[in-house]
């Protein structure tokens, strides 16, 4: 008798004088995987210290201590029988004897090993088939009496090993090559999941980006129903406008003609920007519906895409400006000229992959029907400044002195600016304009300005105050103003700039800060010297 390893492919007519009935195929134990032909008539079957299966013929003399059963060969079938005081199990069902049939599950003493009796019709197979090899191990799972856990550990990882092993070489690379396939299919899928998921984030991130950007326009933008509340509005600013003036009339004729004199040079600035797709260099376009309407998203946002057919998305914004004396130059806000820098504006633009872009920037002049193309010249790193660049010939003879000295606390300041935006404008313009506007249904952003401008409407409003506390990077002053009325400026009583309006302290009683002019004086020379 011998024992060859399962990859053995020796033919057992080479190896044997007779034919190779059967053999057993150990699935446990040191000798799992090995296989033991079955060609002798009577045979004793051992199992070692260590659980190794192990046969001899019957006639090999003495009996061993390991000897566990016999097998005889009678009317064309194999009959095992156990020893005296050993016990055996085939197919999970304990027995005596019995004789076996093919495909059997035999396991050897309460520890096993396990093994399974195959008819191989006198040829042994070089390889299993992948039937038989599933078929094994289902069968060990269903008749082994270890715990269930390790019966189908044990199952899956022989089987396993033995499709790796005693398959043919064209199933083994079949195999290999689905396998490849799907984890090629599966990293795809993953892929594609990946950029699906940063698809959805990004576009969140742009949905959460354009949200924060009309919140500012929002409060620029006028509707149908703003023009009716106006109306009061009109009459509350009218009236708060001439008590103003009447105030500072009472005092010396000084600040009445400084504010006079300083008015024709302070513009209310009007812009729009757009957003570009970094990924595509693309602008925002709103996406429009079958009758060229601009359509939304379900959370009420305008539907803006990249390669959308419609007007670019704008983005809309008000402030004040004012002109500097002897050059062409507009000085305002940083925060007024690239209005997307401001709060978290930057970092949800940058998270959704946006880049902001100027579409379009104004100024209007008191005096002037014509709005005055402007454009970034310079802007502070350090301070809330920038500098606007417009036509000369438009704003030659105008223009505000910038002051030598730091106002003192105490001191009075004026502030020219355009508080509100729009709607000031529109509520100084006075009831018949509101009744035109509401007449003709016309809100447009633009529109609404150019006519107030026509009409020599654009008039900057005046308050005073006093300086409150000074230092090199702000002054506080108590002078009334609001949203609009950044980049005015804050005049002394010689009429000089003598800081910038930047920002509203509403919880300490209405102050403002403003940046002191010396910033403004710093960049205009850098401008000067490029």
């Amino acid at each position: 008798m011998q024992e060859p390893g399962a990859s053995d492919t020796t033919s057992p007519s080479d190896a044997f004088e007779g034919d190779v009935r059967a053999f057993l195929e150990s699935l446990t134990g040191p000798s799992r995987g090995n296989v033991i032909w079955l060609v002798d008539n009577a045979l004793t079957v051992s199992v070692d210290e260590s659980r190794a299966l192990g046969l001899r013929q019957k006639s090999d003399v003495p009996p061993h201590d390991e000897d566990f059963a016999t097998l005889q060969w009678l009317n064309g079938v194999y009959t095992l029988t156990a020893l005296s005081g050993r016990n055996l199990w085939v197919n999970g069902q304990k027995v005596s004897s019995t004789a076996l049939g093919h495909g059997d599950m035999i396991e050897f003493g309460e520890h096993g090993p396990i093994s399974r009796y195959r008819v191989c019709n006198h040829k042994f197979p070089a390889r299993h088939t992948v039937e038989d090899i599933l078929s094994d191990a289902y069968a060990y799972a269903r008749t082994s009496r270890r715990p269930f856990a390790k019966r189908v550990s044990g199952a899956l990882r022989e089987s396993g090993r033995r499709l790796a092993s005693q398959t043919t070489v064209l199933f083994r690379i079949t195999v290999l090559a689905s396998l490849l396939l799907i984890a090629g299919l599966v990293f795809l899928l993953y892929q594609n999941d990946r950029k699906l998921a940063e698809s959805i984030q990004q576009e969140s991130r742009k949905i959460e980006a354009v949200a924060v950007m009309l919140a500012q326009t929002r409060e620029d933008a006028i509707t149908p129903e703003d023009l009716s509340a106006l109306r009061s509005a009109f009459e509350n600013q009218a009236i708060a406008t001439e008590q103003r003036l009447g105030t500072l009339e009472q005092r010396a004729g000084a600040p009445t003609r400084i504010i006079d004199a300083s008015t024709r040079s302070v513009a209310f600035v009007q812009g729009a920007y757009g957003l570009r797709h970094l990924e595509s260099g693309k602008l925002l376009r709103h996406v429009l519906g079958p009758n060229g309407e601009k359509l939304q998203t379900p959370f009420g946002q305008p539907w803006i895409e990249p390669d959308a057919t419609g007007e670019p998305a704008e983005f809309q914004f008000t402030g004040t400006g004012f002109l500097i004396e002897g050059v062409p130059l507009l000085a305002t806000n940083r925060h007024v000229a690239l209005p997307w820098t401001s709060g978290d504006r930057a970092k949800a633009l940058k998270g959704a992959g946006l880049e902001a872009e100027m579409l379009r920037l104004v100024a209007y002049l008191p005096g002037q029907a014509e709005s005055i193309e402007a454009k970034l010249n310079q802007f502070s790193e350090t301070a809330d400044l920038a500098l606007l660049s417009v036509d000369p010939d438009r704003v030659e003879g105008l223009g505000l002195p910038l002051a030598n000295d730091q106002p003192r606390a105490g001191e009075e300041v004026f502030l020219l600016g355009y508080p509100t935006g729009l709607r000031a404008l529109i509520a100084q313009a006075g009831p018949d304009f509101l009744e035109t506007l509401e007449k003709d249904g016309s809100v447009d952003f633009w529109t609404i300005a150019a006519r107030l401008s026509a009409q020599s409407q654009i008039q900057p409003l005046a308050s005073r105050g006093i300086v409150a506390q000074t230092n090199p990077g702000s002054v506080v002053y108590d002078a009334e103003t609001t949203t609009g009325g950044s980049g005015g400026p804050a005049l002394n009583r010689k009429g000089e700039v003598v800081a910038i309006n930047a920002a509203i302290l509403p919880e300490f009683g209405g102050s403002n800060i403003g940046v002191p002019v010396s910033h403004l004086k710093t960049l205009l020379r850098d401008s000067l010297n490029q």
